[in-house]
This record gives structure tokens, C-alpha cells and sequence, in this order.
């Protein structure tokens, strides 16, 4: 009783902590202030918005609610009540032997534990309260493992290679309509002499009855001879120790890796077995690193098999389809400031991705490819392609990852891959399927999606993660000026409920014209998995992730330096931060899922915002009716639901509603940022000649470039009058200057079907 009132206590101190925290520094006022304050301080000026007293209630209460009913299981993190039970399930020459039946069977209770191993052979069985098992791995066409004995105590985890029989059904069927099978011995029982003569004399049967079914094996004409069979599997009962260092395990199993859901009955009959796979992109020295069911986390897959996986292939296939559904309903169909909605009211294919893992010997590549919108909308916002020949931006427009490497026998795994990679700073996934919500916040759609250089992958343990990166710059093909991007991340997961990444960058002088402005960057995430319940037909699963994020640019040349702290000296302050918060359920046995979260972002000088594609500007063009240069202000907030249903692992139904507000107008409004007639031409390719930096006049019918030079700081320094004056001079009677239709605010539906192989 004591207990639960200490826990009581310490829930209520927290969301008390916690309402006046989000009260403080996300609305801008004391908690008490927001409620019975007379003071009508608005957000907006549009009619029909939230102020910014009513914001404060509504989000805090939203954010209290999840977090009132999440709290009390936080107690439950210091139980190590449970242990768990992993490893690889191999075939008698070390290949990897996927979708092998293993089986947990408690001595104590006579319960049985059943879950199929991945397609690298991977299996995980979580949960198991101390005592006393016995492990087997069974397989259609294999012969039986061994039956291991082992004792569990509170809190561990021990790893096993489960070692089947040869691949051979013709010699196993035979061989067990011949064999008298011994049942288990039990560990603890007294040896019994003649008992042990019998078996003696029954395997010494079964080994001559083997040698004479390989003999009429091999005297018939088949394609490939078979292997010799191994002897049969003996039953050694054994107390199970983690394995040790120098344990060489052959287990193949990529950086995302999956395991496979835990099942209570048994599944159904399996089909004849592929070739086995004894190998993909990634590859493990002694232990397979995160050897744990991660598919729970966010930008992680939750696939659990590759049923199209060949020896030295493991193929991927991604499609991501939508449609979205803006309150501001602009006509030109155009959504901007984000990097996955882009249209309005339409069917539209997101992303067609092909491509897939090769690894022969430790010779390692992959490549994916990417079309759909996502083949326009990333290339535009990298500025680098601004800088000398050959547009890079068309070059590798169609390549979400291209790259090669090798993998060495050291520690755990080293690898050294070049090309093009993806980058996990923002936490989220590049891909959808592998993500909590669709839309993200701005901490992870306003940072880089990929990398394009040198990555350094070393596992010191199984449980960490060391990467270095020498890169071109910030999500860019090249090089802005004189200096490449250094960075790296680390990750580290101690436990199969929680993950830490901790990504940085550095040196990187990433913005277009500036050689001497640099950019340091930090983003750190946790994801902590807080309930478990895999059978439960209720809520069976239950986690969060938060993300902070902070970073600025110092240096310049000229007139235009900035710093990291503040506007002084001729100086301005050019900085990001902020953080995301998400919490997610799962039902069902996850079936179903649903996503609460959002977060905040500061970046005043605009350097990490995304700039709308008003009148075809991209990255290097820029746009006078949105400027990013020193001195101009963005904040902005937002906030998601996300409901999933998953009736397959292959497949997602995702239905999303998101509020998005800024202080300044940024997203697309009822007229849209398309000018009268279109896009005013010419603009070549890559944006860095043309129009799209220029102001647009129009008479309502017709649009054309002003001559007006623009000053890089937008209308607020050039004047609407000063333009519209030129338009008339240039153009004559009925033409003025046009303007974008942007608002403060878009809330928008989202309604996805998204598929990986």
C-alpha cells in the first residue's frame, strides 16, 4: 500500500512538472496565467484560429491525458522479474536456416513457448520468468537440434546457436521410420546403467541404418551430390551459460534488424523450405549485434520475414500511395514546408522503391531505388547542386541508397561502405512504412534524409553502435565550398526495451555562396518500449520516443555573419532547436496502432526551414516571397493521430489528421503559390537560372518577371508599393505585383496505403 501511494505521489509531481514546463516554454506564460489570465494575446490574426490561451489548454490536456495513463507502468522498469532467450538457428555446415520452429517448453509448468526464426535465423523469446527449460528448433526437411537444458535466473539473457540436422527430407524420413527416438532425459534425474546401454546400443542402430540410406543416396544420379548426413543429434542435457567471446556465430543480420512476434500456439505447417540464406548485407564476427525484437521501434520495419530472399540477395520492394486532404484547400493542388505532403485532394504514389542487400564472401552493396513525387521533392531542397557542372540533382535523383563495401572479421563487425546512405538524424525513417505517423515534426523533416561519402560501422559489443562519417555536407550530392561534413552516430541498445542514438555533425560549411559559415549540429533520441503483453488481445505493446535536437551556423564573410547566441555586433544569431514527443500503442496483438505526438522547433534564420516550391524555387534558386537569410524569424509547433491497421506485415492502412502552425505565413492557402498561368518560365533544371528568385507580376490571366532587383530580404524590405510600381512601368496598365496565398496554420488529413517486401 505504501508503495502505490509513493508511486501515486511521484506520478502526480511529474505531471504537475510537466504542465509547467509545456505552460513555460512551449506557450509562453505561467500555468495558471493560461487559464484565468484576462489577457487576449493571439497567435494569429486568421479568423476562426485557436488563440493562444485555448491552444495552451487543449495540447496540455491532450499531452496530460496520455501521460496520466502511461505513468503508472513506468514502476515497472526497475522489475527484472523476466528473462530472455535469443540466438540463430543454423544447419549442420554453420548456413543459416530461416522460419525454424524454436521451442521453449518450462519444465516447472509444462508450458510451451513457440516463434518462428527470421530470414537471417534470428529468434527472440522475451518474458520468461525464472526457472528451469528445455530449448529445441524443429524445421520441415531438417533433422531435429539438440535438446538443451538450461536454468534462467531473474534479468537474463542467454544466447544459443540452434544446430539442425542435414537438409536432406529423403535420408530424414527414412532415417526416422528407422530410429527409435529416445525421449529427453531429464538433467536432474539418477543415471541409470542399463538405460544408458539401451540408448548406446539404439544410436549405435541408428548410425548404421543412416550409412546404409547414404549409400543408396549416392548411388543414385542426382543434380548436386548430397553432403554426408551428420550423426544424429544426441540429447545432452546441459545448464545454458551466455555464449562465450570468442564463439564464433554465423548468424547474418542487418543494422534494422527484426525478429519475429512471439506465438502461444503453435503455427501452422510450414511450406518446403528455400535455400537456406547464409547471407545479406550485414555480417557479425562473434555475436549478431541488437540481437533483440526491435521491430517496435520508430524508422524501423516490422517485418519479421523476406520470403523473396535468395542466397546472396535479399530483394526490397516499397510502395507508398496517398492522399491528403488540406482545410485550406488550395487550388493549385500545391502543399509546401514539409518533406512527405506535397499535393492536395489528390490520389498520388509517394514512392516506388526497388532494390535490395547483396553480400558475396564479405563483399557487401546495396541499392534502392526511388520514384514517385519523392524523386522530385528531396532533390530540390539540396542547394549543392548550385555549385559547378553536370547537375547532380538529375543524377541521382532516382537513388534513395546506392552503395558498396567490406566487411571485416573484427570484434562484432566492422564495415567501410561509399556511396550514397541514409541518415537517421530526426529519428525518422526516409520511409514511411517504417514510421509511428506520416508526417513527422520538424525536427526530423527538416533534417537530412541521407548522406553522400564514407561511413565507418563498428561493433565493439552486440549492444553498440560506433559510425563515423566523412560525407559531402548536410543531405547534399556535393560540396557547398571548401570543407566536407564530419559526423557520426552512436547507438546503443542495453536492453530490448530501450534504445539510445546519439547523432552529431560538424564542419560542414553548408550554405550556398558562404565559404567561410560553418554548421555543428546535435540530435538525440531515446525509445522506450514500457509495456509488453504480445498475447494480449487488448493493448499488447506500448512505447514512446523523444527527440532533441539543437545546433546553429557561425562565421561568414562580409556583412552578413552570424553566430549561435545572439543579435549583436553586426551579427545575427543563426540557430535550431527543438524536440519531438511520441507515444504509441499497439492492439491486438498488433493488428492495430495508434500515435500521439508532435513537437516544437526554433530556427531563427531560417537555414534548416524548408522553402516552399512558390513559383518552381528550390533550394538554390531561393525565393523572394519567403527569404532564408540572417535575421528572419521561424517558430513553429505541431501536433498528430495516427491510427494503423496492419493485417499483414507487409502492409500498412494509415489514417492521420495533423495541426501544423508557424509564426509567420508559411503554408499553402486557398490561392495557392502557383502564379496565374503557371510557373513563369524559362527555369532551368536544377532551379539556378531563371525566374523563381525573382518577383512575379501579373494581370490576373498572365504572369511575368519583374525587373525589380530583389534584395534578398522579401517585401518587408523591398515594398509591395516599390514592386507593383515596377510591374506597372514594365507591363503597363491592369499588372501589379503577385503574391503567394501563405497562412499560419494547415490542418490536413492523411489517409496512406503503404507496402514493403
Amino acid at each position: 500500500m505504501t508503495n502505490m501511494r509513493t508511486i501515486q505521489k511521484r506520478r502526480t509531481k511529474i505531471l504537475i512538472q510537466a504542465n509547467q514546463f509545456m505552460h513555460r516554454y512551449l506557450y509562453g506564460f505561467p500555468m495558471f496565467a493560461s487559464v484565468f489570465s484576462g489577457h487576449q494575446n493571439s497567435i494569429c490574426s486568421e479568423r476562426g484560429f485557436m488563440n493562444r490561451r485555448l491552444r495552451g489548454v487543449v495540447l496540455s490536456a491532450s499531452i496530460l491525458l496520455f501521460l496520466a495513463l502511461q505513468l503508472p507502468d513506468l514502476a515497472l522498469y526497475g522489475d527484472p522479474a523476466s528473462g530472455i532467450l535469443h540466438g540463430t538457428t543454423l544447419d549442420a555446415r554453420g548456413l543459416v536456416v530461416p522460419q525454424a520452429e524454436v521451442t521453449v517448453h518450462g519444465i516447472s509448468d509444462s508450458t510451451d513457448r513457440k516463434v518462428l526464426s527470421d530470414q537471417h535465423g534470428s529468434f527472440s523469446i522475451g518474458n520468461l520468468a525464472p526457472g528451469r527449460y528445455q530449448l529445441t528448433a524443429t524445421k520441415q526437411g531438417f533433422g531435429g537440434s539438440q535438446v538443451t537444458y538450461l536454468a534462467l535466473a531473474a534479468g537474463d539473457s542467454l544466447s544459443f546457436e540452434m544446430r539442425l540436422g542435414e537438409n536432406n527430407s529423403a535420408a530424414a524420413s527414412a532415417a526416422s521410420s528407422a530410429a527409435v527416438v529416445a525421449p529427453a532425459a531429464d538433467p536432474n534425474a539418477a543415471a541409470d546403467p542399463n538405460a544408458s546401454s539401451t540408448v548406446a546400443q539404439e544410436l549405435e542402430a541408428m548410425k548404421e541404418r543412416i550409412a546404409e540410406l547414404e549409400a543408396k543416396l549416392n548411388s543414385n544420379a542426382s543434380p548436386e551430390p548430397p553432403t554426408a548426413a551428420p550423426s544424429p543429434a544426441a540429447v545432452t542435457p546441459a545448464v545454458a551459460a551466455p555464449a562465450p567471446a570468442n564463439d564464433p556465430v554465423l548468424a547474418r543480420r542487418p543494422e534494422q534488424g527484426q525478429t519475429p512476434a512471439e506465438s502461444s500456439t503453435a503455427p501452422a505447417a510450414t511450406p518446403a523450405p528455400a535455400a537456406p540464406i547464409c547471407c545479406t548485407a550485414e555480417v557479425t564476427t562473434k555475436s549478431a549485434p541488437f540481437s533483440f525484437d526491435n521491430t517496435w521501434e520508430n524508422n524501423t520495419p516490422r517485418n519479421h520475414d523476406t520470403p523473396l530472399a535468395t542466397k546472396y540477395f535479399v530483394p526490397e520492394i516499397r510502395l507508398d500511395a496517398n492522399y491528403i486532404e488540406s482545410y485550406n484547400q488550395p487550388k493549385d493542388h500545391t502543399m509546401g514546408g514539409s518533406t512527405e505532403s506535397f499535393r492536395n485532394g489528390e490520389f498520388q504514389l509517394e514512392q516506388a522503391s526497388f532494390g535490395g542487400d547483396l553480400r558475396i564472401d564479405n563483399v557487401r552493396a546495396r541499392v534502392l531505388t526511388m520514384n514517385g513525387l519523392f524523386a522530385t521533392t528531396t532533390p530540390r531542397n539540396d542547394g549543392s547542386a548550385g555549385v559547378g557542372q553536370w547537375n547532380l540533382n538529375d543524377a541521382y535523383k532516382y537513388f534513395s541508397e546506392a552503395w558498396g563495401g567490406y566487411h571485416f572479421n573484427v570484434s562484432h563487425g566492422l564495415n567501410i561502405d561509399a556511396g550514397i546512405f541514409v541518415s537517421y538524424i530526426g529519428l525518422f525513417s526516409y520511409y514511411n512504412f517504417d514510421n509511428w505517423a506520416y508526417q513527422p515534426s520538424y525536427v526530423s523533416s527538416n533534417t537530412p534524409w541521407f548522406f553522400n561519402g564514407i561511413r565507418i560501422q563498428w561493433f565493439p559489443t552486440d549492444k553498440l553502435k560506433i559510425e563515423p562519417w566523412i560525407i559531402n555536407g548536410w543531405q547534399s550530392y556535393a560540396k557547398y565550398n571548401g570543407y566536407p561534413g564530419l559526423g557520426g552516430q552512436i547507438k546503443y541498445i542495453p536492453h530490448e526495451w530501450i534504445s539510445m542514438t546519439f547523432n552529431n555533425y560538424g564542419m560542414g560549411t553548408d550554405t550556398l555562396g558562404v565559404p567561410g559559415e560553418s554548421r555543428i549540429h546535435t540530435d538525440d533520441s531515446v525509445e522506450v518500449r514500457y509495456f509488453n503483453q504480445p498475447e494480449n488481445s487488448g493493448i499488447d505493446k506500448a512505447a514512446f520516443t523523444f527527440t532533441f535536437d539543437a545546433g546553429c551556423e557561425y562565421g561568414g564573410t562580409g556583412a552578413t555573419k552570424v553566430n549561435c547566441h545572439n543579435d549583436k555586433n553586426h551579427q545575427f544569431k543563426q540557430s535550431m532547436v527543438g524536440w519531438m514527443l511520441y507515444d504509441r500503442t499497439w492492439f491486438h496483438k498488433d493488428l492495430y496502432a495508434m500515435t500521439i505526438g508532435g513537437g516544437v522547433l526554433d530556427n531563427p534564420g531560417r537555414y534548416l526551414t524548408l522553402l516552399q516550391p512558390i513559383n518552381g524555387a528550390t533550394a538554390v534558386s531561393g525565393s523572394p516571397y519567403f527569404p532564408e537569410v540572417p535575421g528572419t524569424p521561424y517558430k513553429a509547433w505541431d501536433s498528430t493521430i495516427t491510427f494503423d491497421y496492419m493485417p499483414s506485415q507487409f502492409i500498412t492502412f494509415r489514417f492521420e489528421t495533423g495541426y501544423r502552425y508557424a509564426n509567420v505565413p508559411y503554408f499553402s492557402g486557398r490561392e495557392g503559390i502557383t502564379p496565374p498561368g503557371g510557373n513563369v518560365a524559362p527555369v532551368a533544371n536544377n532551379g539556378s537560372v531563371g525566374t523563381a528568385s525573382s518577383y512575379i507580376c501579373t494581370n490576373g490571366t498572365t504572369s511575368a518577371v519583374s525587373d525589380f532587383s530583389p534584395s534578398s530580404l522579401g517585401l518587408a524590405v523591398d515594398g509591395v508599393a516599390n514592386v507593383s510600381k515596377s510591374c506597372l512601368q514594365q507591363y503597363g496598365s491592369g499588372f501589379s505585383l503577385w503574391q503567394p496565398d501563405l497562412r499560419r496554420s494547415q490542418w490536413a488529413n492523411t489517409i496512406a496505403i503503404m507496402v514493403k517486401f
